[in-house]
């Protein structure tokens, strides 16, 4: 018997006039090799014997469409590039109505096929982006007042091009709901997360004295550069920004960042787990 979608149910208090509840779904991981390829990926993401990835994420399209709530998704839908999963998301959410801010895996061809840097990921973009209904680099659409922003963060680093574009949306008056692939740091979450990986924290805009602590190559990947530092500052003075929602770790997590914004992680849906996320 197949396992029924956990959908946890989570409220955030920003001063909605009308109260409504959006689905947050991420890290989806859909596996779906073109014929001939064998990317090894499908015992990843697959794991469970009951349901897959794709059975899991049908289910989270289908609540939302019963429950009539739009789709925040956070990131790595597509486990790697392949026709396979391009035809998935094109046919199964071509009448959904969702908001997508893009993963690292969003951008993959072949995991571990090559360092995941911006020339690389612009490259890979060219493949990807048709398959989304939204601008991949910066994105936003309001929902009963709230302006929900889409951002890649999936490197680890935030532009000044990107900030520039928080900036306008501010200026529009509406309370913001940023939405990322990876979270933000706060000190328990990286704690929880190197005790869990015994490498690194993986999240973005880690302090230097962790970051010390990192391999090298995860220290090198997720340094942030003097653009993110200045979006993190941005970011953290904005009144406008009411709340942080993100994926990337699989795992459930919430806490209040250092300057009182709240920033909700959801695990990954290839596990079952999805968050209605009621706004009042």
């Amino acid at each position: 018997m197949k396992k029924e979608l956990q959908v946890i149910k989570t409220e955030l208090n920003i001063g909605v006039e009308n109260p409504f509840s959006i689905l947050h779904m991420t890290d989806t991981h859909i596996t779906i090799d073109d014929p001939g390829a064998d990317s090894g990926r499908q015992g990843c993401f697959d794991c469970d014997f009951e349901n897959s990835s794709q059975d899991y994420c049908l289910q989270a399209i289908e609540y939302a469409k019963q429950n009539n709530m739009t789709i925040l998704n956070t990131g790595d839908l597509l486990d790697y590039l392949s026709e396979g999963n391009f035809e998935f998301v094109k046919k199964h959410f071509a009448n959904v109505d969702y908001m997508y801010a893009a993963g690292n895996h969003d951008f993959c061809h072949k995991v571990g096929e090559a360092t995941e840097d911006y020339s690389y990921k612009w490259e890979m973009i060219k493949r990807s982006a048709p398959c989304f209904n939204c601008n991949l680099y910066f994105d936003s659409r309001v929902i009963n007042g709230v302006n929900f922003v889409t951002l890649d963060d999936s490197y680890y680093l935030i532009s000044d091009g990107q900030i520039e574009l928080l900036k306008a949306e501010a200026a529009r008056g509406y309370p913001i709901v940023l939405c990322m692939h990876v979270p933000l740091y706060e000190e328990e979450l990286a704690k929880i997360e190197i005790e869990n990986n015994k490498t690194c924290a993986y999240l973005t805009g880690a302090p230097a004295e962790l970051l010390a602590t990192y391999p090298e190559h995860r220290r090198l990947q997720q340094t942030p550069d003097d653009a993110t530092l200045r979006a993190l500052e941005y970011i953290y003075g904005e009144s406008a920004i009411k709340a942080i929602v993100a994926g990337h770790l699989h795992r459930n997590y919430e806490c209040v960042l250092k300057n009182g914004i709240p920033q909700i992680v959801t695990h990954g849906s290839y596990k079952g787990y999805v968050r209605e996320i009621t706004f009042r």
